[in-house]
């Protein structure tokens, strides 16, 4: 009876560390954003990423700034289109002015499924790296309206929380 207590147990755990496990597909042709106020993306030791996981509407879908800064609180972002041939762009939303900016210059990532770390080129130097500490689903839910018609839907998230490795 302890063996099987045991057993399961292990296999529980192991099961549970692998479903938290990322490939380089979970990021190919994605889009993320981050909390960015005061520069937090590119100063912060822990920072998360969020990808909305699909659109229920059409309404949704013309609306993800919206939905994405009600995620953030109504606070800066900054958003990340990872494309399949390794190059990323970087925009960040300031929320005061409406200031959309991209980034100027070559962004890559690679990421390293084995030892879960993200890594994020610019002009072919190392800018940050990152390795996954934990991943979770989570949703919220999205009120619009329309021709005077109130709204809501749930709109699911997947979430990444991210630890800086200094270099």
């Amino acid at each position: 009876m302890k063996k099987t207590i045991i057993t399961t147990i292990f296999f529980i755990c192991a099961f549970g560390l692998k479903a938290q496990s990322l490939k380089n597909s979970d990021f190919k042709k994605t889009e993320w954003f981050a909390d960015n106020e005061n520069q937090n993306f590119y100063t912060s030791d822990t920072i998360s990423l969020t990808q909305i996981l699909q659109f229920n509407s059409e309404n949704e879908k013309l609306n993800a700034t919206y939905i994405k800064l009600q995620q953030n609180n109504n606070r800066n972002i900054t958003e990340l289109n990872f494309k399949s041939s390794g190059i990323l762009t970087v925009e960040n939303l300031n929320v005061e002015n409406w200031d959309v900016s991209k980034i100027i210059g070559k962004w890559k990532w690679k990421f390293d499924s084995k030892n879960q770390i993200l890594n994020l080129y610019y002009n072919r130097k190392l800018r940050h790296s990152f390795r996954i500490d934990s991943k979770k689903n989570d949703s919220l839910i999205w009120k619009s309206e329309y021709d005077n018609k109130k709204s809501e839907s749930k709109v699911d998230l997947l979430i990444l929380r991210l630890i800086r490795i200094k270099k």
